[in-house]
């Protein structure tokens, strides 16, 4: 064979006994690992929500009403409602479930479908979408001056392990603060799986802009900003009691 020269692999050129054992092991390679229901697979559900400015005190009492009834679902960790200061007409429903199966089984119960119906009905629109951890760690005690952060990164697939490398790093840097709360970092399950969503706590306004200056997260903007393939997406939301 000349130099700089390749072997193309055909089905010619391989026997097809040959040729089926090498798909089934390049199907292994691609295919990712299969989740066992039931695993202890934390899943978190990020639902995003836009209502009529009139419909805002309704919204919050449909919202409460789910987060109560969601919390006494099997399987169920966290509701954390939250609305965002800047458009008090948005809201996200942030959610922690044991594994998909809890998640999925919330996805088919009563409360579920009764926010569906009570939104509509007001012609609310609702986006709801799961995400499994990349880096998440205990979270500290909230306080009456504490607020979230959210942010929605949506990147080009080639740059998907660099921005969750330095999502990871950010997280690690942001939770040594005494001034964070928490730092949740987690990737969409279904496809695109190039989307991810970073929600932070922090203690109060002055601390989140402490961190906004610092060396950790302008690094991470300055890596992940090349990378999307959508705008940098970050707003700021109270917790609804």
């Amino acid at each position: 064979m000349s130099p700089g020269r390749t072997l193309a692999l055909t089905p010619r050129s391989i026997s097809p006994p040959r040729f089926r054992v090498l798909l089934l092991l390049l199907a292994a390679l691609i295919a990712p690992p299969a989740m066992a229901e039931g695993a202890d697979n934390p899943i978190f559900g990020v639902t995003t929500i836009n209502v009529q400015p009139r419909d805002v005190g309704k919204s919050v009492e449909l919202l409460n009403a789910y987060r109560d009834a969601a919390l006494k679902q099997s399987g169920n960790t966290e509701v954390t409602l939250l609305q965002e200061i800047s458009r008090p007409t948005n809201f996200v429903v942030y959610e922690a479930w044991n594994n998909q199966a809890a998640y999925d089984a919330n996805e088919k119960s009563g409360q579920v479908v009764k926010l569906r119906e009570n939104l509509a009905a007001i012609e609310g629109s609702i986006d709801r979408r799961d995400y499994h951890v990349i880096s998440i760690d205990k979270a500290r005690p909230t306080s009456s001056g504490s607020f979230y952060v959210v942010l929605h990164l949506d990147v080009f697939p080639p740059g998907l392990d660099a921005t969750l490398e330095a999502a990871r790093d950010v997280a690690k840097a942001s939770r040594e603060q005494r001034t964070n709360i928490r730092y949740d970092v987690t990737e969409s399950v279904m496809p695109p799986i190039s989307h991810s969503n970073l929600l932070s706590a922090w203690t109060n306004r002055e601390a989140y802009d402490r961190y906004q200056n610092s060396t950790y997260a302008r690094r991470f903007r300055d890596t992940v900003g090349p990378l999307l393939g959508s705008p940098f997406d970050e707003r700021l939301y109270a917790k609804i009691k």
